[in-house]
């Protein structure tokens, strides 16, 4: 997750200014939003490895947004594969990255076994698309050598986006600065548009989170 917890100390003159703002009313909102972000996370990890049958955790919700050629994707028509969905941002500091080139790891395991593209695929929805457009996305996907016959990177409006988010089961804050608050999760939905798993990757740096191999075992369980 994007969290800026860096704070200083102001000197008497700035103490003393009019303008100067309580600590609580500078930095609650995104101290809450980090707060429940971890509970999340913690209550994920839980259930994450607790038994080894997936639940189903309801419908994944449909959406139609646009892909890095410029044409309209619906999520549904991706039913009869299994997908790895995840929300980032290309500009995110720190977790995206990492979570990313794991999920590129993935793809090659599945592309060994031939089932990339045709049985499987991997959604990356931005939720920052003012500043991904599909040429951001291409170049971002081209670092990590994305196969794009089934790696789908997608953007659509992003207040529409925020809510998605949350629909998907994660939360996804933009901070003055430009900088996303987020909760970093990959959610493994089925063949028949069903969300089994939310997975949080290693890169969240949080113990006995999910490696490469876990993800690659997680989606061979559902084909």
């Amino acid at each position: 997750m994007d969290q800026d917890n860096q704070t200083t100390t102001p000197s008497p003159e700035t103490a003393a200014a009019p303008a100067a703002k309580p600590f609580a009313r500078r930095y609650g909102f995104p101290i809450a939003v980090l707060l429940l972000c971890l509970a999340l996370g913690g209550y994920l990890l839980w259930s994450q490895n607790s038994g080894s049958k997936l639940p189903d955790l309801g419908a994944a919700p449909d959406f139609t947004y646009q892909d890095i050629d410029g044409n309209s994707l619906q999520m549904s028509t991706l039913n009869g594969k299994v997908r790895l969905v995840y929300f980032f941002y290309t500009n995110c500091p720190d977790v995206c990255p990492p979570t990313t080139f794991m999920l590129s790891q993935v793809q090659e395991k599945l592309k060994a076994d031939s089932q990339f593209g045709s049985d499987v695929d991997i959604v990356s929805v931005t939720i920052d698309p003012e500043r991904d457009t599909p040429e951001v996305l291409r170049k971002f996907g081209d670092k990590f050598n994305a196969d794009y016959n089934g790696w789908k990177f997608l953007r659509g409006d992003e207040a529409e986006t925020a809510d998605l988010a949350k629909k998907y089961g994660l939360l996804a804050v933009k901070g003055d600065d430009g900088f996303f608050s987020h909760a970093n999760l990959i959610v493994l939905v089925d063949k028949k548009g069903r969300m089994r798993q939310q997975i949080i990757p290693e890169s969240s740096g949080i113990p006995e989170t999910a490696n490469a191999d876990d993800v690659y075992a997680a989606v061979k369980s559902l084909l």
